[in-house]
C-alpha cells in the first residue's frame, strides 16, 4: 500500500470530506472536543491555510488547518495515525507559518495543542523541536441532568433572549466594550446568528435598569456532533460584561439560565474551554457544576525564542 498522498485543500470539493474524518476521530472516549465541528465548518469557509492526505482512491486519511492564523490542528484516522505523517503535516504548517509571517511582516510562530495524557504526541513534538509552554487550556464539562439553581440578578435587571439581528450591531459593541482585544464584526455575529449552531434561546443578554445592555452570554449548539456521534451538546462560547456592571453576578446569572435553556431544550451537557490563568472564571464555571474533563498544553515554536538560543 503506497503512503498517503499530500494535496492542498479544496473548499468546496472537500469541505464533506473533511467533516466526515473529523467526526470519524471523534468517537474516541478520550478525544478532545474542541474546536466544535459548527466552527471548523465556518472556518474552512474564510482560511486558506489547510492540507488533506488522501489515501489512492484520493479519500482523506488526515488532515491539518491553521487555527486563527498559528494554532496547528490534526486529525487522522486510526490507521493513519503515525508519527511520520503528522511530522509531515507540522513541517507544512511550519513552512505555511514562515511564508504568512514573511508577508505581513510578523514573527513565525506555531502552536499545537496536546492533551495532559498525551505523552507520545509531547516527546515527538519536542524531538522536532517545540517547547511546552508554561499556561495551558482547562476543557469543562456541566452535566445538565444534575440540578441546576435558578439564576439572582440584582433589582431592576432583566435577563432576556437577544432582539434578533436587528440588536446584532449593539451586541458587537457591548462585546468590544466588555473585551479590550475584541475584532468582531456585525457581519461575523449575523453569519453565527444564521447558522445551525445558534438557537436564541442560548444568545442572552442582560439589561440594565436604565435599559443598557449590561452582558451577555454566547452558547452554540453542536448540531453535527448530535445526528453523527449521539452527542447532545452546547458550547459555552463567551461570557462578557461591560465594565460598569461588574461584580454583580450578572455573567453567572446568564450561564445558569443558558444551562437551564440547554436541559429544556433536550441537551445533556455543556462543554467550555478556559485558560489556566483565569482563576476568576474558573471559580466561576466551578459554581456553576462544570468540571474538569481535561487539560490541553500547548507546545510552541517561536522564532524569536529560537534566535535567543
Amino acid at each position: 500500500m503506497k503512503p498517503p498522498a499530500s494535496r492542498p485543500y479544496r473548499h468546496s470539493r472537500d469541505l464533506d470530506a473533511v467533516i466526515d474524518l473529523i467526526l470519524a476521530c471523534r468517537t474516541g472516549e478520550r478525544i478532545d472536543p474542541w474546536p466544535p465541528v459548527h466552527e471548523i465548518r465556518a472556518r474552512l469557509g474564510t482560511e486558506d491555510g489547510a492540507r488533506l492526505w488522501v489515501d489512492e482512491g484520493d479519500r482523506p486519511v488526515a488532515f491539518a488547518m491553521i487555527w486563527e492564523g498559528s494554532v496547528f490542528l490534526y486529525f487522522a484516522l486510526p490507521h493513519a495515525s503515525d508519527e511520520t505523517l503528522e511530522a509531515q503535516a507540522i513541517a507544512w504548517a511550519m513552512a505555511w507559518a514562515r511564508a504568512s509571517a514573511e508577508q505581513h511582516g510578523e514573527r513565525v510562530v506555531l502552536c499545537v495543542p496536546v492533551c495532559n495524557d498525551d505523552p507520545y504526541r509531547a516527546a515527538m513534538l519536542a524531538r522536532i523541536g517545540l517547547r511546552r509552554g508554561e499556561w495551558h487550556m482547562i476543557r469543562m464539562r456541566r452535566l445538565l441532568h444534575l440540578p441546576i439553581v435558578d439564576p439572582s440578578i440584582p433589582p431592576g435587571f432583566v435577563l432576556r433572549p437577544a432582539a434578533g439581528e436587528s440588536e446584532a450591531p449593539a451586541l458587537v459593541d457591548l462585546h468590544h466594550v466588555a473585551f479590550a482585544t475584541a475584532s468582531e464584526t456585525v457581519g461575523e455575529r449575523l453569519n453565527w446568528m444564521r447558522s445551525p449552531a445558534y438557537n436564541p434561546r442560548l444568545d442572552l443578554v442582560a439589561v440594565a435598569p436604565n435599559g443598557a445592555l449590561a452582558a451577555f452570554c454566547r452558547c452554540s449548539v453542536c448540531v453535527e456532533e448530535h445526528v453523527r456521534l449521539g452527542s447532545a451538546s452546547a458550547w459555552v462560547d463567551l461570557i462578557g460584561v461591560h465594565p460598569v456592571y461588574r461584580r454583580q453576578g450578572l455573567g453567572r446569572a446568564l450561564l445558569l439560565l443558558a444551562l437551564q435553556n440547554m436541559r429544556d431544550m433536550g441537551l445533556n451537557q455543556a462543554l467550555l474551554s478556559v485558560g489556566s490563568w483565569n482563576s476568576t472564571a474558573q471559580h466561576l464555571f466551578e459554581s456553576c457544576g462544570f468540571v474538569t474533563i481535561g487539560r490541553v498544553f500547548w507546545h510552541v515554536y517561536d522564532e524569536e525564542m529560537e534566535m535567543a538560543v
